[in-house]
């Protein structure tokens, strides 16, 4: 967490009116993986609203860390922070997030918006870019859709014009103060998960790495009934995200069936044990579907304290 405090910490401290201000637009398809970018060209006074943007987000942030009620978590994708803590993971163990911003490094390349109908269709999110005179980048990430387009909206504006009001039809951008995540020197911080997770398409990601997972644990993990454990995760997407979990333990693909049935005799947990001609398996339940997934996941704690076993409510590390 040092790292990430520090990090936070030069965020913080930037002074806003020595950078340039970019704004680009990121749109895809459904299908597309990987968003376009396009830059807006904005006069002064706008480049000055979305300076004052990142600013508001700044003095916010800035005046919780001072009072000290500001916590860093490492991300975890199944936890719920508070809304005094603020997640932070390291960009360079999420390649799919490096891949989608990468654009953003080379601006001079990034093409202006011509606003044309494909694109604005699929629009996904917003990027401030703060640029200090040296050093890197700040991104501010904002999630996005057209229907916050005036004229794709279910609102509509009216502007006083010699002397009546009449109805605003051109098409317009509607923003707003709030930001949902930063990224400054491979950091990432979020402040709005839920946005952050539908901006970037996370959960795909965590699909597109469940079902490897479940591959490898038909090939190493000896399941009985694997194809009804399988159907039943494919089909929850906190199931997905608990595989995605497995994935990443450090232990994966070294624990063996020895492993489980210590745990499980440990903790006393109902899974049955079968013997086959290939050997013992572990027999699925449907009627507890989540069973086997927090075994898997090394859910099941043993307090020193208490000398009593716990179901491990949060798996986020102790820093």
């Amino acid at each position: 967490m040092t790292t990430a405090k520090a990090i936070l910490d030069q965020i913080l401290e930037l002074d806003l009116s020595k950078c340039e201000v970019t704004v680009c637009l990121a749109s895809s398809s459904k299908d597309d993986v990987l968003p376009r970018f396009e830059r807006l060209l904005l006069s002064a006074k706008v480049t000055e609203t979305f300076r004052s943007v990142a600013g508001y987000t700044l003095a916010h942030y800035k005046k919780e860390h001072g009072d000290s009620n500001l916590v860093l978590r490492s991300y975890a994708v199944e936890s719920k922070p508070e809304s005094h803590e603020v997640e932070y993971m390291d960009l360079s163990t999420y390649s799919s997030i490096v891949e989608q911003i990468s654009p953003l490094s080379a601006l001079a390349d990034v093409e202006v918006f011509q606003a044309d109908e494909d694109f604005i269709s699929g629009l996904r999110f917003y990027v401030i870019e703060v640029q200090p005179r040296s050093g890197y980048p700040v991104y501010f990430f904002r999630l996005y859709t057209p229907k916050k387009m005036l004229g794709r909206s279910r609102f509509f504006a009216v502007v006083f014009r010699q002397g009546i009001y009449d109805r605003v039809i051109d098409p317009a951008f509607l923003f707003d103060y709030h930001v949902d995540c930063v990224s400054y020197s491979g950091m990432m911080f979020i402040f709005k998960k839920e946005n952050f997770h539908e901006m970037f398409r996370f959960f795909e990601m965590i699909r597109r790495i469940a079902e490897e997972t479940l591959d490898t644990l038909r090939a190493t993990v000896p399941i009985q009934n694997f194809d009804d454990f399988a159907r039943d995760c494919e089909g929850h997407l906190a199931k997905l995200v608990k595989l995605k979990n497995i994935a990443a333990k450090p232990y994966w693909g070294k624990i063996t069936i020895e492993d489980i049935k210590k745990v499980i005799e440990k903790n006393n947990l109902p899974v049955q044990i079968t013997l086959t001609n290939a050997g013992e398996m572990l027999v699925y339940d449907p009627s507890d579907k989540w069973m086997l997934l927090k075994l898997l996941d090394d859910d099941y704690l043993w307090s020193l304290m208490t000398d009593q076993g716990y179901e491990a409510t949060s798996k986020r590390e102790l820093e």
